[in-house]
């Protein structure tokens, strides 16, 4: 087990490595097609690192309440034996295995730190440093297997099968055996099993999972459509243009994957001193016990009883507990502020990071459309919203709930409908208090409305749209009016900005799939520094890469599958948690459980003030070690008071690493 500076949940080199079963299971229909998963009956197995933490630290948890209660010493004597093998004997086997292959780290350097600490007496010590050496491997193990979760979840948004129509009939066939070319019967609510091109029918479908645009896409003959994708009202005749490996969404599975099989960041400090230091201090002991022997006339006892006084304090174990302890600490502050955070290292790079790049719909927006204006010369806005209302309420389109959730807002009650009647992908129409009425597509007004009135009402339209807003055309009898929708701002996302900027941040960007006015209405709003839009996932994973070329680092915040591949390639991701997507929590580092966008300040602030006190931890161990080595080699400290020292720095900076638990809301 490499161990990293810093932090002992780091994920080690080789975390970076897919993690495969003996008995993988080819993915061979979805869009995963030809990655490996792991069953879920080996999850035993596959957490028998954690389980032996876990026993280890119960073990160690019982040997020190029996010594609180002054309870017989030979329990508490047993207890700690068990601690002591139950971590041991898997390190033995691993320093074991790197002997083998003639290889010193600062594994053996701990193994015989705990030995030697049980020899002179300390053998909960020992333990205790064997136990956290158990907990780290288990939990980065934990640690990569999040690319096989977050690839399981991508494969679950498309179906197995898909309608194949052949003349007049259908049947269902598996994705595997559906050829490019082939027609597809894609029925309402169904979602589209492939990429292709449409041959007949029209519909609305819903795009977010592919390019996060909150709003539904309406789409006809000759429109391209995408795998995963939700058709929403309408029936389609899909020709299919890409085979399953090949699709959209095929290609947010791989990016997820390759961006985790690369190195997430550099080998910390100890990863690269770790052997030399070990052989070092191994060797050190050893010339201390012949040079006493030998150049000051000591008995071999005193010379060996030195030379295990240096082991002891040249042992890092103030390294290996305190800083994680801070970490621990750090990260149960924040999981009280609704903040989960899946490693320290995480913590660390949002500390360091100067740029930050939020996704705009459901991150620095609220993913929810709002009825925001209502546009009628000679109908009063209140009678126009309760006859629109009448026609919306028999639909399911977001558009339309946003209309009814207006209605029910300001306490109206919609008049009745009669022969309602729904035209998918174009509007709907039906008598309302005995006027005619329709609701739709503003493209489709000119074959409703009056010449002049329908030019006026497009004129108004493109303007309305060039304010990022989207609209929806009313005609009652020979009038047209006009409903305007918009993706609210979330109301914590121009004080989380300021706040950003004003702990350290150089810049912020947005990164979206939604249309560039839209997206440039919302920058300009919010202040940022820069924005790009219509992102595809590759695109967007692109962006990311350029900003930590340009910055050194990235913290990216999103919540949608099309964020999935750029939140796994940034520095550290963040992810909306209860609005984001399956995929979206698995690929980030970080989430935000109550989707609330200012802990993202918070928890920079956060990581900044935990940053300080893991730099103080350092300090004050290297330096104990540094003093305490001088006075062991030269015989100035015996045995007792070596320990005493060693684990007294211990204690000191894991006391200093707790006053992260107090950190609230306000503190941090």
């Amino acid at each position: 087990m490499d161990l990293k500076l810093g932090f002992i949940f780091t994920p080690v080199s080789h975390a970076s490595k897919p993690v495969l079963s003996d008995d993988p299971v080819i993915d061979t229909e979805g869009p995963a097609a030809g990655v490996f998963f792991t069953p879920e009956a080996q999850s035993i197995e596959r957490n028998m690192g954690l389980i032996v933490a876990v026993a280890s630290g119960v073990a160690l948890a019982v040997a020190w309440i029996i010594a609180l209660s002054h309870g017989p010493d030979p329990l508490r004597k047993l207890f700690i034996l068990l601690a002591f093998a139950t971590a041991g004997v898997p390190a033995l086997t691993e320093v074991w295995s790197k002997l083998s292959k003639f290889r010193i780290d600062i594994d053996l350097l701990m193994l015989l730190g705990a030995v030697l600490a049980a020899y002179i007496g300390s053998p909960f010590e020992g333990a205790l440093l064997l136990f956290l050496f158990a907990l780290s491997g288990g939990l980065e193990a934990f640690a990569v297997r999040r690319t096989q979760t977050a690839i399981v979840a991508l494969r679950r948004l498309t179906p197995t099968e898909a309608t194949v129509m052949d003349g007049e009939t259908t049947h269902r066939v598996s994705l595997r055996q559906v050829a490019i070319g082939a027609a597809l019967l894609v029925r309402p609510g169904e979602k589209v099993p492939l990429d292709g091109i449409v041959l007949g029918g029209s519909s609305s479908l819903d795009e977010s999972a592919i390019t996060g645009e909150s709003i539904p896409r309406d789409c006809t003959v000759g429109d391209a459509v995408f795998a995963g994708t939700q058709n929403l009202n309408g029936r389609l005749e899909v020709r299919v243009t890409k085979l399953a490996a090949d699709t959209t969404l095929a290609k947010v599975v791989k990016l997820v994957t390759e961006a985790r099989l690369k190195p997430a960041r550099a080998q910390r400090l100890i990863d690269r001193i770790g052997p030399p230091y070990s052989i070092g201090v191994i060797f050190g002991s050893v010339l201390v016990a012949v040079g006493g022997a030998l150049l000051f006339d000591l008995t071999a006892q005193q010379a060996i009883h030195r030379a295990i006084a240096v082991l002891i304090v040249a042992s890092p174990c103030a390294l290996i507990i305190a800083t994680p302890v801070a970490y621990l600490s750090a990260i149960a502050a924040a999981a009280r502020q609704g903040v989960l955070v899946k490693g320290g290292a995480h913590l660390e790079i949002v500390a360091k990071a100067r740029a930050v790049a939020f996704d705009k719909t459901g991150t620095l927006t609220t993913g929810h459309v709002r009825l925001v204006e209502i546009g009628f010369d000679d109908i009063g806005e209140t009678e126009a919203l309760r006859i629109a209302g009448a026609i919306e309420s028999s639909s399911t389109h977001p558009l339309a709930n946003a209309v009814s959730e207006e209605v029910k807002h300001r306490d109206l009650t919609p008049y009745a409908v009669t022969d309602y009647t729904a035209t998918p992908g174009q509007g709907a129409e039906g008598t309302v208090n005995n006027r005619r009425v329709w609701v739709g597509r503003p493209e489709c007004v000119t074959d409703r409305a009056p010449h002049d009135a329908a030019q006026s009402f497009l004129q108004r339209t493109e303007q309305l749209r060039r304010n990022g807003r989207t609209v929806s055309a009313v005609v009652i009898d020979d009038r047209v009016g006009y409903l305007a929708f918009e993706d609210t701002v979330r109301d914590g996302s121009p004080a989380c900005i300021t706040r950003l900027r004003d702990q350290g941040i150089h810049r912020v960007d947005m990164l979206t799939g939604d249309h560039k006015i839209i997206a440039e209405q919302v920058a300009s709003r919010l202040s940022l520094d820069g924005y790009l839009a219509e992102l595809a996932p590759e695109d967007k994973l692109a962006a990311a890469e350029r900003l930590k070329a340009d910055h050194g680092s990235l913290v990216l915040v999103g919540d949608g599958i099309n964020d999935a591949p750029a939140l796994a390639h940034a520095d550290a991701g963040i992810a909306m948690g209860s609005m984001g997507a399956d995929v979206a929590l698995d690929a980030a580092d970080i989430v935000l459980m109550q989707d609330r966008i200012e802990r993202v300040a918070w928890l920079h602030k956060h990581a900044l003030r935990t940053a300080s006190i893991v730099r103080q931890n350092l300090t004050l161990a290297i330096a104990v070690i540094a003093v305490l080595s001088v006075f062991a080699m030269m015989g100035r400290i015996p045995l007792p008071l070596a320990v005493i020292g060693h684990e007294g720095s211990t204690v000191l900076v894991a006391l200093n690493a707790l006053r992260l638990l107090r950190t609230g809301e306000n503190e941090a």
